[in-house]
């Protein structure tokens, strides 16, 4: 078994070979995976982590005799990460200090670890995205495991994803995390083990996320308000963009051709028109919007969203709109909304070489079509929209243009 007496060392997933104690939670039962708090930051996470990249740090060992790391445990992990495709994953050779042990329960030791470690973070350099560190709670005599903690940290140090295993967990209770003797080699058996029920843990996390997480990772934000009362389904719509100058390449093609198919997937026939953000010009539709004879006048105001890197250059981080629609027999107002794209994580775009690339502006159009095409389905017409993708794989898959 190497282990590497303590220096510094920072872990992504912390795996905690503890001393013996309370294991209890109060959250969790057997059911369950794991027990992960909630994060603000964790839907940034799961949209970041596949071009993300990961720094992963030799894995913590706590038991009665003091606190080891091991290298082998680290590098399983970055092996067991990019083999599943689930990030980029790397290993950084600085041990960290998690501090003096809190004496149980384990919530304490989590909370006091998590809190110790994302300290030592904030205070290295680091061209990662995140960074991973995995710990493991050691019985007195080193022959069990009784907990696992997976530590998951952003640039900032701030939680992203960390999670907590014990006897609560059927994972946990399946595995039998007990060396069949006292040897080394037994020892390092079960850190392996533990190693692989940690990485299987984060796995079966990121594919159940929290209801909230799932609601935040749709990459944007929206609120709504039905004015007025519409007393037929929406067939036909005459769309109307006031598109910023910067968003026309790239941007306005795609977003044209996502808003239309977005529309007629949900049974409504569109077409989409064109004009400066500053123009006032509606009156060159007039004619065609007559010829069409839409049910309902939308009108869409894009702007970018803007954000300024560390070196000072001020670049497209996504979309802010508005929207309005009015009864075209009538003029009357009956629906608006107003909302946002903002989904680059910031350690992503605070790097040089970020750019809003033609890729990453398809992206936003999608995204800013599946904001407004849901929730005005929704509002106005009564369901749930058809689905609409807003990643090249998943558009690609399902046949809705890439253009």
């Amino acid at each position: 078994m190497k282990l590497i007496q303590f220096k510094t060392v920072a872990v992504v997933c912390f795996v905690l070979l503890f001393l013996y104690g309370c294991t209890q939670t109060g959250h969790e039962h057997a059911i369950n995976s794991a027990y992960r708090p909630t994060s603000e930051h964790a839907a940034l996470f799961l949209n970041a982590l596949k071009m993300a990249k990961v720094a992963v740090y030799p894995s913590i060992i706590r038991t009665v005799e003091g606190t080891f790391y091991s290298e082998v445990s680290q590098q399983q992990i970055v092996s067991l990460l990019n083999e599943k495709h689930l990030t980029t994953a790397v290993a950084n050779s600085g041990a960290i200090d998690p501090g003096p042990l809190k004496q149980p329960p384990q919530w304490d030791i989590f909370v006091n670890d998590m809190h110790s470690i994302a300290e030592s973070l904030k205070s290295k350099e680091s061209d990662t995205d995140y960074s991973l560190v995995m710990e493991f709670l050691f019985s007195p005599g080193n022959h069990s495991i009784w907990g696992i903690h997976c530590y998951i940290f952003d640039q900032q140090g701030d939680n992203a994803f960390s999670f907590l295993l014990n006897s609560h967990h059927k994972l946990f209770i399946d595995a039998k995390l007990s060396a069949s003797d006292a040897s080394d080699a037994s020892r390092a058996q079960l850190i392996e083990k533990a190693t692989n029920v940690g990485v299987q843990a984060f796995i079966q996390q990121l594919n159940a996320p929290k209801q909230e997480d799932v609601l935040k990772q749709q990459g944007y934000s929206i609120t709504s308000q039905k004015v007025a009362t519409f007393h037929k389904k929406i067939e036909k719509v005459f769309i109307i963009t006031r598109l910023q100058e910067r968003l026309m390449p790239v941007f306005m093609h795609s977003f044209k051709h996502s808003l239309i198919s977005g529309f007629e997937s949900n049974g409504v026939e569109a077409i989409v028109k064109f004009m400066d953000r500053d123009s006032n010009d509606f009156g060159q539709f007039e004619k065609e919007a007559e010829g069409f004879s839409p049910d309902a006048i939308m009108q869409i105001d894009l702007d970018p969203l803007y954000r300024t890197r560390k070196d000072g250059v001020q670049s497209v981080v996504g979309t802010d709109f508005a929207v309005s629609v009015i009864n075209s027999a009538n003029e009357e107002m009956y629906w608006q909304a107003d909302g946002k794209v903002d989904y680059i994580q910031s350690s992503y775009f605070n790097r040089d070489s970020y750019r809003a690339d033609a890729g990453i502006r398809k992206e936003f159009a999608w995204h800013t079509t599946a904001a407004i095409v849901r929730t005005f389905v929704l509002d106005v017409n009564g369901h749930q929209s058809a689905p609409i993708y807003t990643v090249t794989e998943e558009r690609q898959l399902y046949k809705q243009s890439i253009d």
